[in-house]
């Protein structure tokens, strides 16, 4: 049985920011191979085919907990001894656990929409909010629900529901929370939804707009969700993403993260059927599922020292870790900040939080412009420590580095964006000087001298289109990047001002034209 929260559906198309859009298009599919240690076997812990059809799992209060389509839910301490208790029935298919209570929601129209329980075992049946609901995590006190319909809910308590938000456009599939946000992908827009209080959202493509992404979750200071093409995506944030190949053609379904692992479990795509796992959320490895291949791995979950997933046609597998979980690597640098000149960038690192199993040894940067990418490694001992040269003035640049142990690479950093430049001074201008009415007037800032002096921007930036003016923050390498949208027709002075640390700077003028459209 397919997943009945996921269905097709064609996608109302918008306009987004132009620095954030830019950034993701930038953010090509990177990412050096990892050796990344094979994982142990999964084995087959509880079958019960025609009894229940599983769709989701958590772990909390000690134990175990799985729900599904159907009326049993599935128990278990240690993850290899199970046993089935009544529940409700429903099209239970997500299920979180905050504030003292297991939450499960239905993906189904039709009550009853919710049930809790207060130690896994013994469900009630709430009327709960109206929704196909694919997604609930807790975070920050509160639970916060996703629909296949494009609906947000919140619960401070898991009984009384608030919809916060409603974008019909999006097929949202998965929520998690990190890093003092929550996350949801979206498979009709091919969006990440981030929210830091789970009540006011926004939205950012994670690549190419359109494309479907799944099964988002939180590990080892990076966001990781996955796409049908065979892709994964890293982000710190959730507001720029970095895409990875995984070479497994499925829809993943549910993803989780555990003594430094990240395990990812699919949806049948012909023959096909796996569980990946990584260390880093960059680089996959593959593994067969311990059973029935026509059965679609439907959730997955992680807790005292083992991995659990489940399928629709019942089956449970564990996973066990040992005591130790092994080596880890690093989490990405905190940023990756810098200096441009003409045709070069110096970059600096800024070290991770944790180093991982092993100290950091080293850096890896990377810069592409999404056809052409360079490297360089660079050490940990000094600071600028590694310089690229070879970059054509005024060209938009995706820069992020990664920190390296003696276990491999870390998750990328989030991609800042750079523009080299032939003189090192204060500049507003528009790359394209003549434009059509009805064309977004991108216009570069560049030569902010703050960070030139080695101190992150921290002025905002005027920049005048005429009469029309705009601000920014300069990016950590002394930029910004602007979309005017609907500019007004005729010839217009662009510049740039601003006061930093007691001094001011104002910009020569460049011109544009806008011109009526074609």
């Amino acid at each position: 049985m397919k997943n009945v929260g996921v269905r097709e559906r064609r996608a109302t198309r918008r306009v987004v920011v132009a620095a954030a859009l830019v950034t993701s298009l930038l953010a090509g599919v990177t990412g050096p191979a990892v050796a990344v240690a094979p994982p142990s076997a999964w084995r087959v812990t509880s079958q019960s085919p025609g009894i229940a059809s599983w769709y989701a799992t958590t772990y909390a209060a000690g134990r175990f907990v799985v729900v599904g389509h159907g009326s049993s839910v599935a128990v278990s301490r240690d993850a290899t001894h199970w046993s089935l208790h009544a529940a409700p029935a429903g099209a239970w298919q997500s299920v979180a656990f905050g504030d003292g209570r297991f939450v499960a929601l239905s993906v189904a129209t039709g009550a009853p929409e919710e049930m809790i329980s207060s130690d896994g075992v013994h469900w009630s049946a709430l009327p709960g909010p109206v929704g196909e609901w694919t997604g609930v995590a807790f975070g920050a006190g509160r639970f916060v629900a996703v629909s296949a319909q494009g609906q947000f809910i919140t619960s401070s308590d898991g009984v009384h529901w608030a919809v916060t938000w409603v974008r019909s456009q999006f097929l949202l599939n998965s929520i998690t929370f990190g890093a003092g946000r929550f996350i949801a992908v979206d498979s009709g827009d091919g969006d990440a939804l981030i929210s830091l209080d789970g009540v006011h959202w926004s939205f950012y493509p994670i690549s190419v707009p359109g494309a479907a992404w799944f099964a988002v979750s939180y590990g080892n200071g990076v966001f990781s969700a996955f796409s049908p093409q065979g892709l994964a995506a890293t982000s710190m944030l959730g507001y720029v993403w970095v895409v990875h190949r995984t070479n497994t053609l499925q829809q993943m379904n549910a993803s989780t993260f555990g003594c430094g692992t990240f395990v990812a479990t699919g949806q049948v795509t012909g023959h096909v059927n796996e569980m990946i796992t990584s260390h880093s959320a960059t680089s996959w490895n593959a593994t067969a599922v311990p059973t029935d291949a026509t059965a679609d791995w439907t959730g997955v979950g992680y807790g005292d020292l083992a991995f659990v997933a489940v399928d629709s046609a019942g089956t449970i597998a564990t996973r066990a870790v040992s005591g130790y979980c092994g080596p880890t690597v690093a989490t990405p640098p905190n940023d990756v900040s810098g200096n441009v000149a003409s045709g070069q960038v110096w970059t600096y690192q800024h070290p991770p939080t944790s180093p991982g199993g092993a100290p950091v040894d080293g850096y890896l940067v990377t810069v592409t412009d999404g056809t052409r990418a360079w490297t360089c490694h660079a050490s940990v001992d000094y600071q600028p420590n590694c310089v690229i040269r070879g970059l054509a003035n005024g060209v938009v640049y995706s820069v992020s580095t990664q920190a390296h142990n003696r276990f491999g690479y870390s998750a990328p950093t989030d991609p800042q964006w750079l523009i080299a430049v032939a003189h090192w001074t204060l500049q507003a201008r528009s790359p394209a000087p003549v434009v059509r009415a009805g064309q977004p007037l991108i216009v570069q800032v560049t030569g902010v001298v703050a960070n030139a002096e080695g101190i992150y921007p921290q002025s905002p930036i005027t920049v005048h289109v005429g009469a029309r003016i705009l601000t920014c923050v300069a990016s950590p390498f002394g930029e910004c990047l602007l979309t005017v949208a609907d500019p007004p027709l005729g010839r217009a002075a662009v510049w740039a001002s601003y006061a930093g640390y007691g001094v001011s700077y104002r910009s020569a003028p460049s011109w544009v034209t806008v011109l009526p459209g074609a």
